[in-house]
């Protein structure tokens, strides 16, 4: 779930990089040439996405290729990723979703912020999609279809960590380490409320101690107390 977003450009170039060279290693000596020449040639066009698909079907005439991206939504059709949303637009859906849902909107503006850095479109190693990093267990027990649409993704999430909010009786500091850790693990713990939790801070993961000091600092800095 907590990957940070400066991954995200790195595992894309890594991705073409991988196409591109599986391409050139399934060409003979000859043809390498070839296939320098039109990798070449559309990356002077601009191109971002070069395919081993696009670059053989090049060399031998074809236009049966597709590019990675239409795999993958063969693949995951309902899951598309959208275009990219302005911090602006985000920071307003968040007001909106969190006043709609009764959960300070202070609260899930910083749970975005260190879950994807309000990037909509971000994927964690663990398969965390979007603003709030939901599982897909998680989007599917909040009625979340697309992870990647940031309003259902902001509903899902806020609806969740209302949820645990509810179950710890407002416990930010609880709630925010379930959501980070899970609740069964902070269950194991015996931990229900704030207090609980700082005795026993150690036992939890350090992410979920970096996570919980990083967000409940930002929002005392902000001049926000719970």
């Amino acid at each position: 779930m907590k990957v940070p977003v400066s991954l995200q450009p790195y595992l894309q170039s890594t991705q073409q990089s991988y196409s591109s060279n599986r391409a050139a290693s399934a060409l003979s000596y000859g043809e390498q040439d070839l296939f320098s020449d039109v990798l070449q040639s559309q990356l002077a066009q601009g191109q971002r996405v070069i395919s081993s698909q696009e670059i053989l079907a090049k060399l031998d005439g074809s236009r049966e290729w597709k590019l990675a991206a239409d795999y993958e939504s063969e693949l995951n059709p309902t899951m598309e990723k959208g275009a990219a949303v302005a911090p602006g637009a985000i920071l307003e859906k968040i007001e909106r979703t969190a006043k709609s849902l009764g959960v300070d909107p202070d609260l899930i503006r910083e749970v975005v912020r260190a879950e994807s850095n309000f990037n909509p479109n971000v994927v964690s190693k663990a398969g965390a999609k979007g603003l709030m990093q939901l599982m897909d267990k998680t989007a599917q027990a909040m009625s979340v279809r697309n992870s990647y649409d940031p309003d259902e993704n902001l509903a899902g999430g806020t609806k969740y960590l209302k949820s645990l909010l509810d179950r710890y009786d407002g416990n930010v500091k609880v709630a925010l380490a379930a959501y980070n850790a899970g609740p069964g693990r902070v269950g194991r713990l015996g931990i229900d409320s704030d207090e609980e939790l700082e005795a026993k801070y150690s036992q939890l993961p350090r992410e979920t101690q970096k996570y919980v000091a990083k967000i409940m600092g930002r929002l005392e800095t902000d001049g926000t107390s719970y």
